[in-house]
């Protein structure tokens, strides 16, 4: 069976602009950054599959809740659709950093892990693409090649990182 190569992507920050909010949890300010949907556009003609890897610690803190998180993941599905991009599957952890034993919390890798394990993905041609250290450890940590990126910033060039 032929493995996938994939993109794993941080949300906040890498996908969508976080400059206002350190929290985003209402649709109304979600905005994807400038020139990702293109670099992604280009990236998928290479072959590559888009699979989102987010901490979501405002859940377990009370800010918001899954339902809230799920409305602004049916969002970016949308405006990435009109590009003609797809995500293959969104994973998020609910957990905040105070909690001791959870595994999905980057720098931790379980949600890499099972991504891996359930689209039959090539570690060695796969790339995890971050705005945080946490982020480029868990990628790591997976055996995956890294990007660190500027939060916030114009993404055009994300495909010209990435080599085949």
């Amino acid at each position: 069976m032929k493995k996938n190569k994939a993109i794993f992507l941080d949300r906040d920050g890498v996908i969508n602009n976080e400059e206002s909010n350190y929290y985003i949890f209402r649709t109304e300010d979600f905005f994807l950054n400038e020139g990702l949907a293109e670099a992604l556009k280009e990236l998928s003609r290479r072959g590559y599959i888009f699979i989102v890897i987010t901490n979501q610690g405002g859940i377990s803190k009370n800010l918001y809740s899954s339902a809230d998180v799920e409305k602004v993941h049916e969002k970016l599905n949308q405006l990435l659709a009109g590009f003609g991009v797809h995500l293959e599957e969104i994973y998020y952890c609910p957990h905040h950093s105070d909690e001791e034993n959870c595994l999905c919390r980057k720098p931790k890798n379980l949600t890499i892990e099972k991504a891996i394990a359930r689209f039959n993905i090539d570690r060695e041609k796969s790339w995890l693409v971050g705005d945080r250290d946490t982020d480029i450890e868990a990628g790591k940590l997976s055996g995956l090649k890294t990007i660190k990126v500027k939060s916030n910033e114009n993404m055009r060039f994300l495909s010209e990182l990435i080599v085949d």
